[in-house]
């Protein structure tokens, strides 16, 4: 009898084994079929490969933020945001899933949000480049120019040949009624970007 319930055991084992090496091997397939429609610009069967490694292992953060990427990538901000807050609450000191949250508010044009989500990265990496430039544009959207100026002036001291900075910095200068610095701005960027869109329209801003 024991040297029956020896076989049977290892038979288990064996089998057990032997499911949980192909399950892993399944999930490792479709992480590689992921990635590579990711490549393709596949992003909707990209994250449908994602889904299906949900199913096997969970909803962990890397998931998480992996879906996120790809909703947004794809399309679809609504499930972006929802799945970076998802990820955020699962990892509270993230930094990578609160700005990646910054580019479904962004396209949402959920300003309010967009700023708090902003402050939220600064309060943990208060020198976050990305995290203060977005926060420049969502008090520039709402229409709150003085802080978006300083906002803009902060960073273009710290990256002088962002030319994007600068710009911003010259729009909310204009929009505050500082006509004469902001075309100082447009002008300098002007000088090093002939046919930069940007400024030109500030330019010929009324």
């Amino acid at each position: 009898m024991r040297r029956l319930w020896a076989v049977l055991l290892g038979v288990t084992l064996t089998v057990a084994v032997s499911v949980g090496a192909d399950e892993t091997s399944q999930v490792a397939d479709l992480y590689r079929t992921s990635y590579q429609a990711e490549a393709r610009g596949d992003y909707v069967g990209a994250l449908a490969r994602m889904r299906e490694i949900a199913g096997k292992t969970g909803s962990s953060y890397f998931v998480q933020v992996r879906m996120a990427w790809l909703s947004y990538a794809g399309g679809d901000s609504v499930a972006s945001e929802r799945l970076y807050r998802e990820a955020s609450a699962s990892a509270p000191k993230s930094v990578e899933s609160r700005i990646g949250l910054t580019l479904p508010l962004m396209a949402l044009q959920k300003w309010r949000d967009l700023e708090r989500a902003c402050r939220d990265v600064l309060a943990l990496d208060a020198g976050h480049a990305i995290a203060r430039a977005r926060l420049a544009h969502a008090l520039y959207a709402l229409g709150n120019y003085p802080d978006a100026a300083t906002q803009y002036r902060k960073l273009v001291e710290d990256y002088p040949a962002d030319l994007d900075h600068q710009t911003g910095l010259g729009w909310a200068l204009l929009r505050m009624g500082r006509r004469a610095e902001a075309r100082q701005m447009f002008a300098a960027v002007l000088a090093v970007s002939p046919d930069n869109a940007n400024a030109k329209a500030g330019m010929a801003a009324p």
